[in-house]
């Protein structure tokens, strides 16, 4: 059994946390301008208001390098998968998890448009979920010796594989 460095993440997390946060923003910064005394001037509002942009940018910055995309150590054996938390976050509750081949339902291998590399879906039925594992800056070499061990036990256990969302079939049954 190898323990691989990956990054992990789960979508539900990161979009929660990327449309959450800015709500939660706007509507104090709102609330905070309908509190301001009327007399304040135009220039003190755009400082206030250009403040509170920045600030929730470099906030939702620091929760996605920190806290959504989280090092994991994964370890995959004839058991099953496994994966570690390096570090604590606030949006992950479970640090420590394993999960027997017969409760995964899909591995799927899928391009990330936002920094051209790939990263490695796997959906779990017992408990529902889906994780994401993608390389670590420059260890794109064990990320892909992790998918080709992950495709072995994937074709032996018959788990199903599934397409990238751009090679998913239509209602006419053909490749879109």
């Amino acid at each position: 059994m190898h323990a691989y460095k990956l990054k992990y993440h789960k979508n539900s997390v990161l979009l929660i946390a990327m449309v959450g946060i800015p709500v939660f923003f706007i509507s104090l910064m709102l609330y905070c301008l309908f509190s301001l005394p009327t007399s304040l001037s135009e220039l003190s509002i755009l400082i206030l208001v250009s403040l509170s942009i920045v600030s929730m940018a470099l906030i939702l910055l620091w929760i996605t390098k920190t806290q959504i995309f989280v090092r994991s150590k994964v370890m995959i054996n004839e058991k099953g998968i496994s994966f570690k938390l390096k570090s604590t976050s606030f949006f992950y509750r479970r640090t420590d998890f394993f999960c027997g081949w017969e409760h995964i339902t899909s591995v799927t291998e899928m391009f990330d448009n936002h920094n051209g590399g790939y990263f490695y879906q796997i959906a779990f039925n017992n408990p529902d979920f889906v994780a994401n594992f993608s390389p670590l800056k420059n260890h794109e070499k064990e990320a892909d010796r992790f998918f080709s061990e992950l495709q072995y036990y994937q074709d032996s256990f018959d788990i199903a594989h599934q397409f990238p969302l751009s090679r998913k079939l239509n209602p006419s049954g053909n490749f879109s």
